[in-house]
């Protein structure tokens, strides 16, 4: 009975054996079984795709027909959006860009730039026409006279008007006293008319020259003289001179000149009794007469300083 269990048991792994290599050799994608697995499962089937729909090949006479898409087809893609094409624009003109003609350039001399600055030019500081009123005071240079105490000064005030910058006319009134040249007591009052010319009118610094006429008074007495005397005399002359005008504002100025004149006597007794006599007091004695000289004619130097209002 043991031999019999025996030789059944060696049957059954005889025909194991071959089932065994066959699983083992069963392809590694033919099921869902892993490489070198003894027990696999059947892959599942795919089914083919349907047959694409084959379309007739259109009659020569006869319409297309147009079949419509699968189910299962995708939506077809949209068609690109039509491309519109502009025409180039012609290319921009060519611009060319010169430079400035160059500033006018001075002959070249030696130890100079060979270009010259041109400097903006100045406004000038007064209008084309103005008037101005004009306070000064003034001091007469008449020398020391015969006693060695001459000396005249005194204040004056004129009216100015001037056409256009450069050129001006004005009245003058002045009020002088003092000691004159004889060593008597002088009171004077003058009237002048002058004549301005402006060199440089656009300066805040204008020099000037002047000319003209003047009428004047004066009125003489000699207390201590041994015979009183008491004479009013009346002169005409002329008067030239140059000066300097500080102009500081449009409305203000100051000024300085100095007037050079010469006058002679214009009463009716400047023939009968002379003014200067040398030597003083021959005039008045009739036996002088030979050596006693005698003029009406008198001159100086005048020194004025003051400010002018325009308006």
């Amino acid at each position: 009975m043991t031999k019999s269990f025996l030789a059944s048991v060696a049957l059954t792994s005889v025909l194991a054996v071959p089932g065994a290599a066959d699983a083992q050799s069963a392809p590694a994608g033919s099921g869902t079984c892993a490489p070198g697995s003894w027990f696999c499962t059947q892959a599942p089937r795919v089914p083919p795709p349907p047959p694409a729909a084959v379309r007739p090949a259109p009659r020569p006479t006869e319409s297309l027909e147009v079949l419509p898409p699968p189910a299962d087809a995708p939506d077809p893609e949209p068609p690109p959006p039509p491309v519109t094409r502009r025409p180039r624009r012609p290319p921009p003109p060519v611009v060319v860009y010169e430079p400035p003609p160059p500033p006018p350039i001075a002959a070249e001399r030696p130890g100079l730039p060979p270009y010259e600055y041109y400097r903006p030019r100045r406004q000038p500081v007064s209008p084309p026409h103005e008037w101005g009123l004009n306070l000064h005071f003034e001091g007469a240079m008449i020398g020391n006279g015969s006693q060695g105490n001459a000396g005249l000064g005194g204040i004056g005030a004129g009216l100015r008007y001037k056409p256009t910058r450069s050129f001006g006319i004005e009245g003058d009134l002045d009020f002088a006293g003092g000691t004159d040249y004889q060593g008597d007591k002088r009171d004077e009052t003058a009237f002048t008319l002058n004549a301005l010319l402006f060199l440089n009118p656009q300066s805040h610094a204008q020099i000037y020259l002047l000319a003209g006429i003047g009428w004047s008074g004066a009125h003489v007495t000699c207390d201590s003289c041994a015979t009183p005397m008491d004479n009013h005399y009346d002169y005409f002359g002329g008067q030239a001179g140059g000066g300097l005008e500080l102009r500081l504002t449009r409305v203000l100025a100051f000024n300085i000149d100095i007037r050079g004149f010469i006058r002679g006597r214009t009463d009716s007794l400047a023939q009968s009794q002379p003014e200067f006599d040398s030597p003083a007091g021959c005039s008045s004695n009739p036996s002088a007469t030979g050596t006693c000289r005698t003029t009406n004619s008198s001159g100086g130097a005048l020194l004025t300083g003051g400010m002018t209002l325009y308006f």
